[in-house]
């Protein structure tokens, strides 16, 4: 039944999962309670060299480059989980894109919505956006990459180290002010039920050639 197979998927990850809502919770409470441009302020104060190197490389984790890279080695693991990654990845920049240019169109990012108020620090040579600040789609992209890892995964220690990496590839996002506070928890819960309900979808569907690797049906010895 598929209502069984989501309480078996949310039951396997509970831990992941709360977790994640934790974190989340942990940075919606700021969001509800101060404005957000008091929010980036306070964080902009905050930056070293390290820092700077770190959220600089780490961004790019949340790229359509690193996704597409992932999809391809989860093809060589298990087709299934191929599948649900690029389905989640798809639909959740369908969506990002909808929401950016159709429902929140005229949110400015920092950069933009700081020039002549106040100065921001920006890390030199980063090309910086202006427009479309809701949601961050890096933040959702990196979620999906990284929570399809969490979710194929045995062991709770992966599932949050993960979790970890998802987490910081998307505060990158407002260090580098790319992005304020509430457009990468956005991006991320968006990233979450996307990836959660994919992940169902895929195992209510009893296709036995979906579970194996795809250089199973190459293979010479084949009956």
């Amino acid at each position: 039944m598929p209502t069984k197979e989501m309480f078996k998927l949310i039951n396997k990850n509970r831990i992941f999962l709360i977790v994640y809502v934790l974190i989340l919770s942990a940075g919606l409470i700021p969001v509800l309670l101060y404005p957000k441009a008091d929010i980036h302020l306070f964080i902009n104060k905050f930056h070293s060299p390290f820092f700077d190197a770190l959220f600089r490389y780490s961004t790019h984790l949340g790229s359509g480059f690193v996704t597409a890279a992932v999809v391809v080695v989860l093809l060589f693991i298990n087709i299934r989980y191929s599948f649900i990654l690029a389905s989640s990845a798809i639909t959740s920049g369908i969506l990002v894109q909808f929401l950016k240019h159709r429902v929140f169109p005229g949110l400015d990012r920092p950069v933009a919505f700081f020039d002549n108020i106040a100065e921001l620090y920006v890390i030199q040579g980063v090309d910086m956006h202006t427009h479309f600040s809701f949601p961050s789609g890096y933040s959702a992209t990196a979620f999906i990459t990284f929570g399809i890892l969490a979710l194929i995964s045995e062991r709770v220690w992966i599932k949050n180290i993960v979790l970890l990496v998802a987490v910081i590839a998307s505060f990158s996002r407002v260090y580098l002010s790319q992005h304020f506070l509430g457009d990468i928890l956005g991006g991320s819960v968006l990233g979450m039920l996307v990836l959660m309900f994919f992940y169902w979808y895929f195992q209510t569907l009893k296709m036995v050639w979906m579970n194996q690797p795809v250089h199973n049906f190459f293979r010479s010895d084949k009956p």
